[in-house]
């Protein structure tokens, strides 16, 4: 099993999501510098944030399962509590900005659309955006929401996996279908999206399935990661210099430029799997340093939630093309993921730990066989 303790991914969450946050600035404000430009393409877009989080996931939330297997309401009411609170006070947040930007008329602002667009923003289908709202920023409220919908859908594919993965007398046969299956998704709905996109790309683009080998390679860490330990811990550099002679030799010798977005070839595949190797060999090196920059605070939620509102907000009254507003992007998004885990996040996972405490103490409270027949 897993150790989530003593570990560096609160501060790995962070520097995904800034990641996301600076690849998303860049290119909504349109911010066009030569140094920026290179230091985007040659080296930030090659960590893309979104993959981190889901192996973090595959590799935390598979191993709270096993230990929450016999108290599936207990693993569901953590997972609720961790994603829905902080995400309805976001909505609030975007509903109110909506409403000072808004281009209808009140009617429109009460209409079908926008009551439907309300119900997903609240439940699974945040990547849903109705015409009546195209008007905002970039088109689209809050885009990055969109992977929220598949962590959830993740959320409820994991006690399918765990039944198909520990009922099977080989674990990895099961392991390995279901990996060719989400693969060969994946590089169906990559051509689609490249070459000809469409409704199916789209809905595609939101599918579990499609980026379910991120989760898979996370869960599979998290199962041998006992075996596997020896290979990552204070191993950091090692993996970073490895995926960076992978990616430079690629480019350099050959002129390819290979992601881990699409799983095109067997480069794409391993540009994954080093990828992972670097997100889990920080974790366990440089032990505590997670804990002496972030002090406990983990403000990485909020940032990924909150940056493209107020990116939104300065696109719609035109501050872009300017490096400043980037800094104005991550300085206010700062802020507001701060004020949501003081004031949010960090009571409401306060309420998960007092359920745990509640339920292992009616565990222990619960009589035995043997003392119900004294």
């Amino acid at each position: 099993m897993a150790s989530i303790r003593k570990n560096n991914f609160d501060l790995i969450r962070l520097l995904a999501a800034l990641q996301v946050l600076i690849l998303h600035a860049r290119e909504h404000l349109t911010i066009q510098l030569a140094w920026f430009d290179n230091f985007v393409n040659y080296f930030f877009k090659y960590f893309p944030g979104i993959h981190i989080f889901f192996f973090i996931s595959g590799f935390l939330i598979y191993s709270s399962f096993e230990r929450n297997k016999d108290n599936i309401v207990q693993f569901f009411t953590n997972r609720f509590l961790r994603i829905y609170p902080a995400l309805w006070v976001c909505f609030i947040v975007t509903l109110c900005l909506l409403i000072i930007d808004f281009q209808g008329s009140l009617a429109e602002l009460f209409s079908i659309e926008m009551l439907a667009w309300s119900f997903t923003q609240l439940t699974f289908l945040q990547f849903y955006t109705p015409e009546i709202l195209r008007y905002w920023g970039v088109g689209t409220p809050n885009g990055s929401l969109w992977s929220i919908s598949v962590e959830i859908q993740y959320y409820f594919l994991i006690p399918i996996l765990y039944l198909l993965f520990s009922k099977a007398k080989n674990f990895w046969i099961p392991f390995i279908a279901v990996l060719v299956v989400a693969m060969i998704t994946n590089n169906y709905i990559g051509h689609i999206t490249t070459n000809n996109p469409n409704i199916i790309s789209k809905l595609g683009w939101v599918f579990i399935v499609t980026h379910l080998q991120f989760f898979l390679v996370g869960i599979l860490a998290g199962k041998y990661w006992q075996q596997l330990k020896p290979y990552f811990e204070h191993k950091f550099w090692f993996w970073l210099a490895a995926y960076g002679l992978f990616f430079g030799g690629c480019y350099f010798l050959f002129g390819l430029t290979i992601s881990s977005y699409w799983i095109f070839s067997p480069l794409n595949f391993f540009a994954m799997i080093l990828l992972a190797g670097v997100t889990f060999s920080l974790a366990y090196s440089f032990y505590g340093l997670s804990n002496t920059l972030l002090k406990g605070n983990d403000i990485s939620y909020g940032l990924y939630i909150y940056h493209m509102l107020v990116i939104n907000f300065l696109v719609q009254r035109g501050y872009v093309s300017d490096f400043k507003y980037l800094l104005i992007v991550l300085l206010i998004s700062t802020i507001l993921a701060t004020l949501s885990w003081k004031l949010v996040e960090k009571p409401s996972l306060k309420l998960k730990k007092r359920a745990v405490r509640s339920s292992n103490k009616q565990k222990a409270e619960k009589p035995t066989p043997a003392k119900e027949k004294a």
